[in-house]
């Protein structure tokens, strides 16, 4: 069975606090459909508005409270001293699987900078690294080459979410098979089966993890065109807006995202009320 993770969202309170019953409703919405892998502080978490301590609180409060869960924390920096630093802020927690640091936004450096960027973290910390590459945010993607040499110098760099060309995967694991590949777009499911993917890391599966499932199991045409559906609407507007409201309109969390992130658009509230309506009774059946 490849690995699922839920990107987790942070939801919050009217007073932008973070609303700890309404996540740990979702998490145990998830965790009774089978999810036990999540991704805590990531880009669909609304990291980049979260203080230090706000974070470090959070991934302890869920490991106090969930202890079998497998957690993948992200970084969101681009400076590489404070990567480091947000690193050694973690207690040592053997539930922590790996810390998941993004390719450095905004600033676009080349390759070698990008290299030295993981090569500092790396030999910062014996903890277990993921690179995550999302060149549409980052405005810069680092490359299979990068990444193989990365790789081959430190062990403990295990594998990378990629949102980057599928065709990378290929070229990444022909060098390094054993080398951990999660694909984090969900419409592309199928097409990163193909690829030999170890997993996904999934916003979808808020709403839908076993359809995530049974499309890994099966890899049937029709379930892959219902996960694509669905990632349409998820991502017709900014991250994690779509997601929010539709849980929401389903009675787990308060629609309230931190700015300058803002609820999704009256029109997109319209088009998501039969989405809404078909996961509701979904709910009601179990």
């Amino acid at each position: 069975m490849k690995d699922i993770y839920t990107a987790l969202m942070t939801p919050f309170n009217q007073d932008l606090s973070i609303d700890y019953p309404g996540l740990y409703r979702v998490l145990d919405k998830l965790i009774h459909e089978g999810n036990k892998s999540f991704v805590l502080c990531g880009t669909t978490g609304e990291t980049s508005t979260l203080k230090l301590d706000e974070r470090r609180v959070l991934v302890e409060r869920v490991l106090n409270k969930y202890p079998r869960i497998r957690v993948i924390v992200g970084i969101c920096s681009n400076n590489t001293a404070e990567v480091i630093r947000h690193i050694q802020m973690y207690h040592d927690n053997p539930a922590i699987y790996a810390f998941l640091i993004i390719v450095p936004y905004y600033i676009k450096p080349s390759q070698e900078g990008i290299y030295k960027h993981f090569d500092m973290i790396a030999s910062s910390t014996d903890k277990k690294l993921l690179i995550y590459n999302i060149p549409s945010r980052c405005g810069v993607a680092i490359t299979p080459e990068t990444v193989i040499r990365l790789a081959k110098k430190h062990s403990h760099i295990i594998g990378m979410k990629q949102c980057g060309p599928l065709e990378d995967i290929a070229a990444i694991k022909t060098v390094l098979p054993l080398f951990k590949i999660y694909l984090g777009d969900d419409h592309l499911l199928l097409e990163g089966l193909k690829m030999q993917i170890d997993g996904l890391i999934s916003v979808a599966s808020h709403i839908d993890y076993p359809l995530i499932e049974k499309i890994i199991q099966q890899e049937q045409t029709f379930d892959d065109w219902c996960l694509k559906v669905l990632s349409q609407f998820l991502f017709k507007e900014s991250n994690p807006a779509p997601i929010k409201y539709i849980l929401s309109q389903m009675g787990y969390i308060q629609n309230i995202l931190r700015p300058p992130l803002t609820s999704v658009s009256l029109q997109l509230e319209k088009e998501l009320v039969p989405l809404i309506e078909k996961y509701k009774q979904n709910d009601l059946k179990h």
